[in-house]
């Protein structure tokens, strides 16, 4: 499977809207209870799969972007970039950081970027394994069809392929054995 085909598949494109209410669930859910202050690792939490997430937007709207040899580096900088824009958000229009040093918000926005970077490279893992998957040879077996559907046996198996094609399939010797 190319990573085009795997970017139109509705199951992906189901799998990413609930990984993105998830991960909003969890933002707002540690907003509204304090929990980004209570638990100290759960920035790392929510921006590492928010990395996941919008690696896994980018890859169904853009799925070109994670083909080639340079493909983390390009979701890597295109996470970055976003990760960025959040940050500034964060620091004009969030009233938590007030009682931050400088020193202490940059490493803050450090961290969170690697992190966001960290959890879109997973989701670059998770689409090459998924393809590799699904195009590996080795892994289809003489009981999955593999080639021309007009071949295909009723026990599945590939009649072009196959040097018992013509002998009767095992419904075939039950039906015969019941008319006896």
């Amino acid at each position: 499977m190319s990573r085009t085909s795997l970017s139109r598949e509705p199951w992906l494109w189901v799998f990413v809207g609930v990984w993105a209410v998830f991960v909003s669930v969890l933002h707002f859910g540690g907003l509204a209870y304090g929990i980004y202050t209570k638990i100290w690792w759960w920035d790392l939490l929510t921006h590492s799969l928010s990395g996941f997430g919008v690696a896994g937007v980018l890859f169904l709207v853009f799925p070109q972007t994670f083909n080639g040899s340079r493909a983390p580096v390009v979701v890597a900088g295109v996470i970055l970039a976003i990760g960025a824009g959040f940050e500034v958000y964060e620091y004009l229009f969030k009233d938590f950081w007030y009682g931050w040093s400088a020193a202490y918000y940059f490493e803050d926005t450090v961290t969170d970027l690697v992190v966001d970077v960290l959890g879109a490279l997973a989701f670059v893992v998770l689409v090459d394994g998924v393809v590799r998957f699904t195009t590996d040879p080795s892994r289809l077996t003489e009981s999955q069809p593999s080639g021309n559907p007009a071949n295909l046996r009723s026990d599945g198996g590939d009649a072009s392929t196959s040097p018992d094609a013509a002998t009767p399939s095992d419904d075939d010797t039950l039906s015969t054995q019941s008319q006896r």
